[in-house]
């Protein structure tokens, strides 16, 4: 098999005419270039050059091979150059899950990052809930998702899945600013017994948690109202149907709704990335940093109001 080092040989003594100034190109001494020379030759079975005391000129084959050898060696340097974009995390394949308040608060950055700085890489992203992202990145079809956990409602990932902490949210209870608890600086969840709730749909993850955290104030929620979107209890609260808890990537700025902040340390969701531990992708590291710097970014009120359960 053709080797790098004979096809550079042969180039080289092509261009130059010269085994003397080859060798000195590349570094070797004139008898190891004619013994690469010669190797090919007895591989090949046909003869390169035509030699004489002061000179070798190339046979029709030698300047065929020579020809084939500048290709050759090009395109080896260019996979070369290529790979080593793939070490320095400049070309690769990051295929990003998320949820989505966390798609619609923190993976734009992510995105118009990777998009203006690493034009190479193959960037898709897809929205779904953790049920969803979590086998696509056991499957492969996602190599990074962003998952979120409820304090109340801990799960018990796959062993073969790697963690990463991007944020700890509050919760918040939300109330239309007409309601009896609007405008108080502290209450109690039992307050909150005999109100309508609006919630998610029965099973989640975030209807689950209601549930847990409504049992510590000793009453069970009376939900009239479910729904999958993220931006439709906000909207029921501030029309005045009811009352709900979200979290703080789901937050929108109203003056129709007031919120508490759940005092509770339990009452909180949890933002995480979630890789395949075996992956070696360069690239997570830039995209996990690039989440947490939009995480911290984020303007946070530090002044609502508190609401206790079960204390």
């Amino acid at each position: 098999m053709l080797t790098p080092i004979q096809l550079r040989a042969i180039r080289e003594v092509v261009a130059t005419g010269s085994l003397r100034t080859a060798a000195k190109r590349l570094g070797f001494t004139p008898s190891a270039v004619s013994q690469q020379i010669s190797s090919l030759e007895r591989t090949l079975g046909v003869q390169l050059f035509e030699r004489s005391p002061r000179s070798v000129r190339p046979t029709a084959a030698g300047a065929q091979l020579a020809r084939k050898a500048a290709r050759l060696l090009a395109e080896l340097e260019a996979t070369e150059d290529e790979m080593r974009s793939f070490a320095t995390a400049h070309r690769g394949r990051l295929h990003l899950g998320s949820f989505w308040s966390a798609g619609f608060r923190l993976v734009p950055a992510v995105l118009a990052e990777f998009l203006r700085d690493r034009p190479q890489v193959d960037v898709r992203y897809e929205e779904g809930d953790p049920q969803v992202t979590i086998p696509a990145v056991i499957e492969g079809r996602l190599d990074l998702a962003v998952v979120f956990e409820y304090g109340m409602v801990p799960h018990s990932w796959p062993r073969d899945l790697d963690m990463t902490l991007i944020m700890e949210e509050p919760l918040y209870l939300l109330v239309p600013t007409g309601h009896r608890l609007a405008g108080r600086k502290r209450i109690q969840f039992g307050e909150l017994a005999a109100d309508r709730w609006i919630s998610y749909t029965e099973g989640m993850d975030a209807a689950r948690n209601l549930s847990y955290i409504c049992a510590a104030g000793g009453f069970q929620p009376d939900v009239l109202f479910r729904t999958n979107d993220y931006n439709l209890p906000f909207e029921l609260v501030r029309k005045g149907l009811g009352v709900a808890i979200v979290p703080e990537l789901a937050m929108i700025e109203s003056h129709d709704v007031y919120a508490f902040k759940l005092g509770n340390p339990a009452h909180v969701r949890r933002v995480s990335t979630v890789r395949r531990a075996a992956d070696p992708n360069l690239l997570f590291n830039h995209a996990i940093s690039r989440l947490r710097t939009a995480a911290e970014a984020l303007d946070r009120r530090t002044d609502f109001p508190t609401a206790l359960a079960g204390d």
